[in-house]
């Protein structure tokens, strides 16, 4: 007893710890900047010079064929500024400065700085940018004075003028031996609201983009299989069982796949974040709601209806609404409350299945497992967003993704939390499907009794009692011979459980019935036919169609096909031909009768 309410109070100690820091972390992402937490590097900056420092030395690098871009900026908040007015803008050059603010659409943010190459060969090179998502990247070289245009990639570039077809955005130059070349950049249209250029060799940025390109794939494969596996999984059951866990995998496939970029991938889309974002506003809300249902689902199902707290539930999945919606009108200036609902659902979820889980519901521990799997994904998905790792130079595209991990970090945790919460579903399903396999049973053996008690007292009224009392007489009528003996019985009663438990495998059958007896088909053939004058399949079938009606009148389906299913009948015509053939009535027509009842 002292045991169990110590871990009562330390999972409630977790749970509440958890929740406020994490609301404290979010509060204070939303109040300090991030350059607060950065670590301070200035004095490896010596160079302030703008001509000096913003140079990018085309070198073997010592630690690699990465590097941050050391350039200058101007920031074109109307978008306005074209090409050939850009050099006379006044650009800003911070010393060790590696996200450069971007201004909202249609706002652009002007990158300028110089290559040199010391090689004796020409070099290819590219920029790209740690944040994946950008609509145009445009990069000019400075030829005779003027801009010329010689790169072009983003998402809203056609396939045939851009100079990339990855996921990955990136616009590549050359530059001859012994150069030294400046280039300006015009970045515009993303959903984080700074950038972190960099610059490196093409086959380091190629390999990069392929690394990001299979975790996006990973992940989207991944919920194709989890919504295919739980539809066939779960079919059987009633649809509130999986149609919210699948909505949940639908809205993050949705979202996966237009926030990376997919659509220009694999159809050419040239639509711009912008026109994106109330979409994926949408499926983020899809993706909280349905995360929301399922778990109040397992969490409440095994609680008297007239006890169940739903007002958490009820309150979530209001502010999960009213902030979709929200966040669907203007996605720039009011997506953050859907952004916080997001990451805050599944803290508050964690309480409550915590509680759940210390009062013995058994699907509440791998529901709390999964939440807490995604809590970190999002927690660690939160913190880098807001406190990046620095850029360093690097060779390897797995150190260039973990410079950024958030598309690791949450794809990862999504994937455990979804297979945990198919477990979940799994272990309240197997519950469920023992106690309807024990209420059938009770029912059966139930009209089993009726049936024999009937017939006894039936033939019993027929007898004259003499002196020599009851049992005389049932002996001198014969009727103990016709009630089955006790070892008939209990293997009538053993037959009929084992039925019962494989009810729903169509291809249980003869054999497979008497090899759960221990018996040979002849012997079960012989055995059936000698105490209930059925053949075995005769038999497993009048065991299904008294299941099928049980799970009618116990109020455990709501479909004749869900019926049919459940008890083991591959056609659903064919089951009702058989079950009005045994009843004297149609199953829809019992179903119709059953609720105009309650």
């Amino acid at each position: 007893m002292e045991v169990a309410i110590f871990r009562r109070i330390t999972v409630m100690k977790f749970t509440r710890a958890a929740v406020f820091f994490w609301v404290a972390l979010l509060l204070c992402s939303h109040v300090v900047p991030p350059a607060a937490f950065a670590q301070d590097g200035s004095e490896n900056c010596v160079e302030s010079d703008e001509d000096r420092a913003s140079i990018n030395i085309l070198a073997d690098l010592p630690n690699g064929q990465l590097k941050p871009l050391a350039a200058s900026y101007f920031l074109d908040r109307a978008g306005t500024i074209s090409a050939d007015r850009i050099a006379a803008q006044t650009f800003t050059f911070i010393p060790c400065e590696e996200q450069f603010d971007i201004a909202r659409p249609p706002g652009a943010l002007w990158l300028k700085f110089t290559a040199r190459n010391p090689h004796a060969d020409e070099k290819a090179w590219g920029i790209s940018f740690m944040e994946t998502v950008v609509d145009d990247v445009t990069l000019f070289h400075v030829r005779g004075g003027a801009l010329v245009q010689i790169a072009q990639d983003g998402r809203t570039i056609p396939a045939a003028q851009s100079d990339n077809d990855r996921l990955q955005t990136a616009v590549s130059f050359r530059i001859e031996p012994g150069a030294e070349e400046t280039f300006y950049a015009r970045v515009s249209g993303t959903y984080a609201p700074a950038v972190t250029p960099v610059i490196g060799s093409v086959n380091l940025l190629s390999s990069w983009s392929s690394g990001f390109t299979a975790i996006s794939a990973v992940m989207l494969g991944f919920c194709i299989i989890m919504i295919l596996f739980s539809l066939i999984l779960f079919r059987h059951i009633h649809p509130r069982f999986y149609q919210f866990y699948a909505a949940y995998l639908i809205g993050m496939f949705c979202m996966t796949f237009l926030y990376d970029g997919w659509p220009r991938v694999l159809f050419g889309s040239t639509i711009s974040t912008q026109q994106w974002r109330p979409f994926i506003e949408l499926a983020s809300g899809l993706v909280m709601i349905a995360n929301i249902q399922y778990c109040r689902i397992l969490l409440t199902i095994d609680t008297d209806p007239r006890k169940r707290k739903q007002t958490i539930f009820h309150w979530l999945t209001g502010l999960g609404v009213v902030g979709t919606i929200w966040a669907m009108i203007d996605p720039l200036d009011w997506g953050t409350p859907v952004s916080i609902l997001l990451i805050v659902n599944p803290f508050i979820l964690l309480y409550v299945s915590g509680r759940k889980m210390l009062d013995g519901v058994k699907q509440a521990v791998p529901v709390f497992a999964s939440l807490v799997a995604l809590s970190l994904g999002l927690f660690s998905s939160l913190y880098f967003f807001k406190f990046p790792v620095a850029v360093t130079e690097t060779s390897s595209a797995f150190d260039l993704i973990m410079m950024r991990p958030i598309t690791l970090s949450y794809s990862s945790s999504t994937i455990v939390e979804a297979i945990f919460m198919m477990i979940a579903i799994s272990i309240m399903i197997n519950a469920m499907q023992r106690q309807r396999n024990a209420a059938v049973t009770e029912a059966i053996k139930l009209r089993d009794q009726i049936d024999m008690s009937d017939s006894q007292r039936e033939q019993t009224e027929q007898i004259p009692v003499s002196k020599s009392g009851t049992l005389d007489a049932l002996r001198a009528s014969g009727l103990d011979n016709k009630l089955a003996p006790p070892s008939e019985q209990g293997f009538l009663d053993r037959a009929t459980q084992s039925v019962i438990e494989n009810v729903n495998q169509r291809g249980f059958g003869a054999g497979a019935l008497a090899s759960e007896l221990g018996v040979t088909e002849k012997t079960l053939g012989r055995r059936l036919k000698k105490s209930q004058g059925l053949t075995p399949a005769a038999f497993i079938r009048s065991i299904r169609l008294s299941y099928a009606r049980d799970l009618i009148l116990l109020r455990q389906a709501d479909t004749v096909a869900e019926i049919a299913d459940a008890s083991g009948f591959a056609s659903v015509s064919h089951f009702a031909k058989l079950y009005r053939r045994e009843f004297r009535e149609a199953p829809s027509q019992a179903l119709k009768s059953l609720k105009a009842v309650t």
